[in-house]
């Protein structure tokens, strides 16, 4: 089927729809609803590639349900507002004064401010509400506080500056014929007293106040971790306890009839509101939002993309495609919640205990909406080929299946809790209904875990895919450990007694798998995005190279940047969100932040993270300044002058280094680290060197030379002290060298930089094979050069320039030749050698030509023995026996 609609159907516009919704956009009912546009809109130019005309279509109709659940069900709510709810809260803090207002008057601001706290905090019982919004209240004090701080300390350097110019004033009592000072540098130098000691006193205010806000802080932070505490670790009877079933039992009856008024009392609302014509008009709503989420949902799963795209995939279409068919699932059964409370509350149900339940069901159901979502964006059950994870369809189908029923479970047992605060349940079946929910919780978790079995082998539905698409990292292991110890805590903590504990283990167990999924799903989407904006024949690449003349591994490095600082951004407002239930707030990291790039102070010296940055921005001023000098002196100047080479780049390298040398005592005195403490610690090391720390720094100092020069890189081909190898990695202290038996030597990097080495592949890998040929007397010298340089030629790895070339070598008895030719990798040197001596005795043969060397003439032994015999000394004479 080419279309979902009919072929006389005609398609609504979306112009005049987007038009309508800006109009709109004012109204609080209609942010959302401009949100979910903007989100179709995106899913459909980036989806365009699946079926352009499918989505298109589910698009335009899906933004008109939109429109219509928009502007007719909150018209007859009347979007009501009650005084108390258009209210707005009070901070307590009092108003801070203007950004220009002097340094005295924000300190006694900072001051009032946090003696308010501390007024608050002196209450023995305040609710974790209340910190949270007393520890929010204490972030733009400590903000104008470090704001003082920071704008006074250049001040003081300047005065200290102008007090060590004008010098100590004289003194006349030690030395009476000393001349008089002038009275307007004595003058000068009491207003500038003056002055130092006004900021003195501003800078020692606003540290004193920096620590008060750090104490509170601390002190908030200490409280909210022990109300955790006491609410998450409370012990109490466990869920296998008779006794607990017993109590539930005997206060069974009597929240039973509660449940009973209660929905008893939203029938006698709902009937109520149903009346003429509003009753009818109610259920065409109702019979409307049904059939119309009902229709989204069958349309949309038909333009889902199911099977092998005709296109070429990346990790981008992947990406997109699973983050489009995640928000198309979740859109119909939010858009329909929505409409349903909307026409609920249209019926005039105003019971607020009601209307908590009811805001807990949508709750439930906006928690199933999302999970179906994700499971369909990350899992893909039924679409294997657009599936972001390498997963086979067994392993993916049972994830679907075991998410979704955790998440029913879970969601079950929040809205049995809610039901049971609201009817005023006894704590007997509160504590009873957390403690079997969590306790089924695991034992479903720990069913599911133990029948899905992860094979590491190739997959079919993942075979034919190239490997940058799925996403193959070796996570799965930790994960189903994280799972199985979570599922054992959570049956652990229900048994033993510790509900409270083991519910808020379930929370956030699908709290950090809800954040794990999104961040999976921007990862993936930042990741492939990068690699198709920065790839080298993009359009935006080939723009960069036209219009700045950035080179394309530039771009490439560019992104990989960019994408490791999206993913450390990610990756730490992910952490943040997991721990954020925990009672870590962002204020403490923000608070951190703070400090840090307002200044540490470590003994006497300050060091800010803005100083920091200010600093390599310098430095690296400094140091293209340096290069540019290096380069002008190279290229222009020297040239011109009689200095031989060597004295030439003597004088560029002293340049170079003294400019180095220079922009890095500029950088570090910004920073606050003078030359006096570098000197100290340069003294220091002087000392730890003489006592026989000489080959550790030798080598030390050896490997940044090698580092800096790369005279030695990994994967350079070398000989030192006889062992030929390649350089496998370069270590501060030594340099790993793999030979060709697969051995590695370990040599110290001042043996390298003091010894000699040979480095084969210094300024490329070209390398040249010699091949030592013998021919005998009777061959002809000509064609035997013919026959090698031949043979050389038509091998597919010899380079044709330089060409190979054989030399007549020498007159023996037999005529030497050497055959010289080259190949691009000398790598490959051993095996080119080896397929050429094949190939030059095949030549050999077939041409007539003989390599044996000359044989010598065999004798007859009969001839030799004799003179052997002719040639030994004579036997000695035997001894004589003595007569007795």
């Amino acid at each position: 089927m080419s279309s979902i609609f009919p072929a006389d159907m005609a398609r609504p516009p979306l112009v005049p729809f987007t038009s309508l919704v800006r109009l709109k956009a004012g109204r609080s009912w209609t942010g959302g609803v401009s949100v979910m546009i903007m989100l179709i809109r995106s899913g459909k130019a980036g989806s365009r590639s699946l079926d352009a005309k499918r989505i298109s279509a589910v698009t335009r109709w899906l933004a008109a349900l939109f429109l219509i659940f928009s502007l007719v069900v909150p018209a007859l709510a009347g979007e009501a507002r009650s005084p108390a709810a258009a209210g707005t809260s009070t901070t307590g803090v009092e108003a801070q004064p203007a950004p220009n207002a002097p340094p005295s008057d924000r300190l006694d601001a900072a001051k009032a401010a946090l003696d308010k706290i501390a007024a608050a905090l002196a209450v023995e019982t305040v609710p974790d509400a209340d910190l949270v919004k007393l520890r929010g209240d204490i972030d733009p004090v400590l903000t104008q506080v470090l704001g003082v701080a920071v704008e006074v300390t250049p001040k003081q350097a300047a005065i200290k500056l102008r007090l060590e110019q004008l010098g100590a004033p004289p003194e006349k009592d030690a030395n009476p014929q000393a001349p008089t000072e002038d009275p307007k540098v004595t003058q000068d130098r009491t207003e500038q007293l003056k002055l130092q000691a006004t900021f003195d006193d501003l800078a020692k205010r606003a540290k004193l106040l920096q620590v008060q806000a750090e104490q509170m802080a601390a002190q908030i932070g200490d409280r909210r971790r022990a109300l955790f505490t006491n609410s998450v670790f409370q012990g109490g009877q466990s869920i296998v306890s008779p006794a607990l079933w017993l109590d539930v039992a005997q206060e069974a009856p009597r929240d039973l009839a509660s449940t009973a008024e209660i929905f008893t009392e939203l029938l006698r609302q709902l009937k109520y509101g149903l009346t003429g014509s509003k009753a009818a008009l109610a259920l065409a709503l109702l019979a409307l939002i049904v059939l119309s989420a009902v229709w989204a949902v069958l349309a949309i799963m038909r333009v889902l993309p199911k099977a092998k795209p005709h296109r070429e995939l990346n990790a981008l279409r992947v990406s997109f495609a699973a983050l489009w068919s995640g928000v198309a699932v979740m859109i119909p059964p939010l858009g329909a919640i929505g409409a349903v409370f909307a026409l609920v509350d249209w019926l005039g149900v105003s019971d607020p205990q009601l209307r908590r339940l009811g805001l807990n069901l949508i709750a439930v159901m906006v928690r199933l909406a999302v999970t179906a979502g994700m499971i369909t964006a990350i899992l893909a059950p039924f679409r294997s080929f657009w599936r972001p994870i390498d997963l086979s369809d067994r392993v993916a189908r049972r994830l679907a299946r075991l998410i979704f029923v955790l998440m029913g479970v879970a969601s079950i047992g929040k809205v049995v809790e809610v039901l049971a605060e609201t009817v005023g349940a006894s704590l007997q079946v509160s504590v009873a209904a957390r403690g079997l929910f969590a306790l089924l919780v695991g034992l479903i978790l720990a069913r599911g875990l133990y029948g899905i079995i992860l094979s590491p082998d190739t997959k079919p539905e993942t075979a034919g895919r190239p490997s940058n698409i799925v996403d193959e990292s070796p996570f799965w292991a930790p994960i189903r450990l994280l799972a199985w110890l979570a599922t054992f805590a959570i049956i652990g903590a229900a048994v033993s007694g510790y509900v409270a504990l083991s519910a808020f283990l379930v929370t956030q167990m699908a709290w950090m798998a809800f954040v794990g999924g999104v961040l999976f799903l921007l990862l993936k989407l930042s990741d492939g995005g990068m690699e198709q904006a920065f790839r080298p024949n993009s359009r935006m690449s080939r723009s960069l190279t036209a219009t700045i003349g950035v080179g394309r591994e530039s771009l490439q490095q560019i992104g990989v940047l960019l994408s490791g600082l999206t993913t450390v951004s990610l990756s730490a407002a992910a952490v943040m969100l997991v721990l954020f239930p925990w009672g870590v707030q962002s204020h403490d990291m923000i608070g951190a932040a703070q400090s840090l790039f307002f200044g540490v102070k470590i003994g006497d010296v300050t060091i800010s993270l803005s100083s920091v940055v200010l600093a390599l921005v310098y430095f690296a001023v400094g140091y293209g300044l340096t290069r540019a000098v290096r380069n002008w002196l190279e290229n222009r100047y020297l040239p011109l002058t009689q200095l031989d080479q060597g004295l030439r780049d003597a004088i560029s390298a002293s340049v170079g280094y003294l400019g180095l040398g220079v922009t890095l005592a500029l950088a570090l005195s910004y920073v606050g680290i003078s030359l006096d403490k570098l000197a100290l610690v340069a003294g220091a090391l002087s000392v730890g060197i003489g006592l026989g720390l000489q080959g550790v720094v030798a080598n030390f100092v050896s490997g940044l030379i090698i580092m800096w020069e790369r005279a030695i890189r990994v994967g350079d081909l070398v000989v030192v002290g006889g062992e030929t190898g390649t350089v496998r990695r370069i270590n501060i202290r030594a340099t790993e060298i793999q030979t060709a038996d697969r051995a590695t030597t370990i040599v110290p990097n001042g043996n390298m930089i003091t010894g000699v080495v040979k480095n084969f592949v210094r300024m490329d890998r070209v390398g040249r094979v010699v091949i030592p040929v013998q021919a005998t007397w009777d061959a002809d010298p000509e064609k035997v050069r013919e026959i090698l340089v031949d043979t050389a030629r038509a091998h597919e790895e010899v380079v044709g320039f330089p060409s190979p070339f054989a030399l007549f070598v020498r007159f023996s008895a037999m005529l030497e030749f050497e055959l010289y030719c080259f190949v691009e990798d000398v790598d490959r040197a051993a095996r080119v050698r080896s397929d050429l001596h094949f190939a030059i005795f095949r030549a050999f043969a077939e041409a007539g030509l003989k390599m044996n060397p000359p044989t010598s003439t065999p004798l007859d032994a009969s001839v030799i023995e004799p003179l052997l015999r002719a040639l030994a000394p004579p036997p000695p004479p035997e001894p004589k026996e003595r007569e007795n």
